[in-house]
C-alpha cells in the first residue's frame, strides 16, 4: 500500500505548500495565486473561501518553472 506522502496527487495544506517553497508566508503564497507568471501551474483547488488545498504535482511543477538555470 502506498503511503499518502509519497503520492502525485496528495493534497497539501497553504502551511505545507509555504514550507516546501523554502519558507515563505501564506501572504506570500495568496499573492502568487494572483500575480506570479506560473500562477496556473501552482492551481490551488478551492473546496470553500477558507478551505483550500493544493496538489503535490501542482507544486513541484511550479519549483520547476520557477528554478533558475545558470
Amino acid at each position: 500500500m502506498n503511503q499518502p506522502e509519497q503520492q502525485g496527487d496528495t493534497l497539501l495544506t497553504p502551511e505545507q505548500v509555504c514550507e516546501l517553497l523554502g519558507g515563505i508566508t501564506c501572504k506570500t503564497l495568496r499573492e502568487w495565486n494572483n500575480v506570479h507568471r506560473h500562477r496556473k501551474t501552482l492551481a490551488p483547488i478551492r473546496f470553500t473561501h477558507k478551505l483550500v488545498r493544493y496538489e503535490r504535482r501542482n507544486v513541484q511543477a511550479f519549483i520547476d518553472k520557477c528554478r533558475s538555470t545558470y
